[in-house]
């Protein structure tokens, strides 16, 4: 009896201890769920825009910022953004939005009507000095869930590209984030960094632009009937012997090939016929440099047109025949082998194509002032013809396999400062002799 008393006691007992702990264990998640932990927010950034802009372009995607906390939530209110590069970015940058990304797509890539412009203010924000402070009208709360945000800027249509001067954004550290401290969020901070910036980007004037008028294919021209008709697109085949889609490609108002089955069998002066239109010593000026269809018929020089020397039977690299086909010995340059005055837009000498510099550097060119594009005539030489410390770098232009310049016999290539005081001009140069 004495022990099933005690047993009936002491489980007797029980209920009374639970009717301690529990109370003590509601009372303990009452008072730490209204204690603010400290949340840290952790902010990082991936540059997004790359090479060059032109004025008046809008909707630069210059940053991509992912922000969440290692716990509970933060409220963002604002954000200061410092202005770098060589430009001047109070008189470049028109307007500054901040984007969040709310697509739900997942692709994190900014889109202009699903995700959301935040506002700040004022609403048509932009620097009024080196670092300036953009303030959200609606603060951002941000959660253990990241949140991706883009910087983005508009240029304005007077930018000034002369001397293509450079811009970007920069977050200088951790507090280019301010978040609010206040009640309780008192201990909320944001975790350290330093310097999450864009590319460095170059403003620069669209084709065929001049110092006063630096975007002349602007929606506000026609200048584009300057190469092509719409309507009144010629029938080439009469006057230059060809037929088919040839006759009328591209709505052109001159013919323009680059196929080797015309530039095998037609003069340069047929399938650069477009460019010589202007380039001929009258309209696009009247030095000898300017007057390309001059130096590709010129008798003076010894490889007018800049001509292959050998077959060009390789199918891979830039510019590459099809298949079955192949350039011949001789055949001077189609124009846009090197020029393109669509894309030339990283501000490239001469408009050399932005996709023959991509091509070069994937390939193993080293720009020599990592500038991201041709800067003058040496690079407009090199991305193509290698210097003789080059080994491992691979060129093949037009199926030609371009090999490394030579050391000898009259002059080392090794670190020449000036390819065109030996050759004259690139359209037609001329392989000294001493």
């Amino acid at each position: 009896m004495a022990a099933r008393n005690s047993i009936s006691i002491h489980a007797g007992r029980l209920p009374a201890r639970l009717l301690i702990i529990v109370p003590l264990a509601i009372c303990f998640m009452i008072i730490f769920a209204g204690i603010a932990w400290a949340d840290t927010v952790m902010v990082s950034s991936e540059p997004e825009a790359r090479g060059s802009v032109t004025s008046g372009e809008d909707n630069i995607v210059m940053q991509r910022l992912t922000l969440k906390t290692g716990t509970g939530n933060a409220i963002w209110t604002s954000l200061k953004i410092n202005e770098y590069g060589t430009g001047n970015a109070t008189v470049n940058v028109l307007q500054v939005k901040i984007y969040k990304e709310t697509n739900s797509v997942g692709d994190i890539q900014f889109n202009i009507s699903p995700d959301t412009v935040v506002p700040t203010t004022p609403n048509t924000a932009t620097f009024s000095a080196e670092e300036t402070d953009f303030t959200f009208e609606t603060p951002q709360t941000i959660s253990t869930t990241p949140d991706t945000y883009y910087i983005i800027y508009t240029l304005s249509t007077s930018a000034d590209a002369s001397g293509s001067p450079t811009i970007g954004s920069r977050l200088v550290d951790q507090n280019s984030i301010t978040i609010d401290t206040t009640g309780g969020n008192s201990d909320d901070i944001v975790q350290n960094f330093a310097n999450l910036q864009s590319h460095e980007l170059t403003l620069v004037q669209t084709p065929h632009g001049t110092d006063t008028n630096q975007s002349p294919f602007s929606s506000t021209t026609n200048l584009c009937e300057t190469c092509h008709a719409v309507h009144l697109a010629p029938d080439f085949g009469p006057d230059f012997g060809l037929t088919g889609s040839d006759a009328t490609r591209r709505l052109l108002v001159q013919p323009y090939f680059e196929s080797p089955s015309v530039v095998n069998s037609k003069s340069s002066d047929i399938y650069n016929a477009l460019c010589f239109s202007c380039h001929d010593g009258t309209g696009a000026g009247t030095t000898v440099e300017k007057n390309i269809k001059g130096l590709y018929n010129s008798t003076d020089t010894t490889y007018t047109g800049h001509q292959l020397r050998v077959n060009g039977t390789l199918t891979t690299g830039w510019k590459a025949p099809p298949s079955g086909q192949q350039y011949n010995t001789g055949v001077k340059m189609p124009c846009m082998v090197c020029h393109d005055v669509h894309t030339a837009r990283l501000g490239n000498y001469k408009m050399i194509a932005d996709s023959l510099y991509d091509y070069a550097v994937q390939n193993g060119w080293n720009d020599p002032d990592s500038n991201n594009r041709i800067t003058d005539s040496n690079e407009s030489c090199q991305v193509c013809h290698k210097s003789p410390t080059e080994t491992t770098r691979t060129v093949e232009v037009m199926g030609v396999n371009i090999g490394a310049l030579p050391t000898g016999p009259f002059v080392d290539h090794t670190g020449i400062s000036s390819c065109l005081s030996c050759h004259g001009y690139s359209h037609a140069p001329t392989i000294p002799s001493s």
